[in-house]
């Protein structure tokens, strides 16, 4: 099943993605879906100022706006690194209702189902992070 959202997400973010880049005036970055463990996205900038979008493929079980969410979110560190008051002020000029997604984002996030097929005896929940 995992594999399945890795290929359909790859494919839903060619059109996904431009977009948001452009609103966020931000170059494209390119995009790769795989199994981050308990993070729904990451970004890795890349030289030439060509990036790297990583996205769990768990975040396509989200409903679109949370994707969205996830998504602008990782663009916003194209230019800004860390989660600090100038990232905060860039994401929420392009997503107004940014700090509402991350809570919606956070409480759904306890029920999505990240690929864990057993949890070790005592171990704690995790809750993914964009």
């Amino acid at each position: 099943m995992a594999d399945w959202y890795v290929r359909a997400g790859q494919r839903w973010m060619r059109g996904r993605l431009q977009p948001w880049a452009a609103r966020m005036d931000v170059p494209e970055p390119r995009v790769r879906v795989s199994d981050l463990r308990h993070r729904w996205g990451s970004y890795r900038a890349g030289e030439g100022g060509k990036g790297t979008i990583l996205l769990h493929w768990a975040t396509f079980q989200l409903p679109i706006h949370l994707v969205d969410y996830v998504v602008a979110h990782e663009l916003a560190h194209v230019r800004v690194s860390g989660h600090g008051s100038n990232y905060w002020k860039m994401l929420s000029r392009a997503l107004p209702e940014s700090r509402q997604l991350k809570a919606e984002l956070d409480d759904l996030g306890r029920r999505v189902w990240m690929g864990d097929l057993m949890k070790e005896a005592g171990s704690q929940e995790r809750v993914p992070r964009a």
